[in-house]
């Protein structure tokens, strides 16, 4: 294990940089240290760790923990090296897998029967730029599905604002300050799927709970939305850890 440390202070968190040996293989570890009860570890898309603890919690306290961790982060990595790489051969696209051609253009284009990439594109590449190209779909397309939906819930409260976001826990929330966020990569879900998160955030609006009114209100509504709620979980899991 070697530590390579850049320390960085701002707003009580402080940052640093290191290594950490897994199964024989050196992999970059990034450590936020921030004003937090518990310590929290994540394998980001392209396969680092991500280890975020309390301010009390030493560096040396922090790896120890990794290493604990080490069978759960070497599956994890795994997982997203694998996903990062179905980026070089298709992208979803509202629920259907669009087939990748790499050409000598210099920019991301969306076809309706396939995605052009530049040639010399890694995975990464390819995954920023449709990041990229759902928030900016997200935000011509969530407004529709909005508006649609409203008409169930005006005479009960004031319409939110929607916020675009790329969340890695979420696909919505429903903030107490007047905001409906939804995350980007629903546009590479299903039309149904998307659905199901804006009618689940909209009942928010009259109850902020996932109690039995809550629940009784889903169902009302759209009388499937379990199993589109178990389909959600099973297809976006990987995309959500991308």
């Amino acid at each position: 294990m070697s530590q390579r440390r850049t320390v960085k202070k701002s707003a009580q968190i402080v940052h640093h940089q290191c290594t950490v040996m897994l199964a024989g293989e050196e992999v970059a570890c990034r450590v936020s240290s921030s004003v937090r009860k518990s310590m929290r570890l994540q394998m980001t898309h392209d396969g680092c760790i991500d280890l975020r603890m309390p301010l009390s919690v030493s560096m040396a306290e922090g790896l120890a923990f990794v290493q604990q961790h080490q069978h759960w982060l070497l599956q994890r990595r795994h997982a997203s090296l694998q996903q990062q790489q179905r980026w070089l051969v298709s992208v979803p696209l509202l629920g259907r897998q669009t087939n990748i051609e790499r050409t000598n253009i210099t920019r991301l284009t969306v076809l309706q029967e396939r995605v052009l990439v530049p040639s010399i594109w890694q995975a990464a590449d390819v995954q920023q730029a449709m990041d990229g190209w759902y928030r900016q779909q997200a935000r011509e397309y969530f407004p529709v599905v909005i508006d649609l939906w409203w008409p169930h819930f005006a005479a009960h409260a004031q319409k939110p604002q929607l916020r675009v976001k790329k969340m890695r826990t979420r696909w919505g929330s429903l903030s107490q300050r007047g905001y409906i966020n939804m995350n980007c990569l629903l546009m590479a879900m299903a039309p149904d799927l998307i659905e199901l998160v804006v009618v689940h955030e909209l009942c928010h609006t009259r109850y902020f709970d996932h109690g039995r009114q809550f629940q009784s209100l889903m169902s009302e509504l759209l009388p499937d939305w379990r199993d589109r709620e178990r389909r959600l979980h099973e297809q976006g899991r990987l995309l959500l850890s991308s």
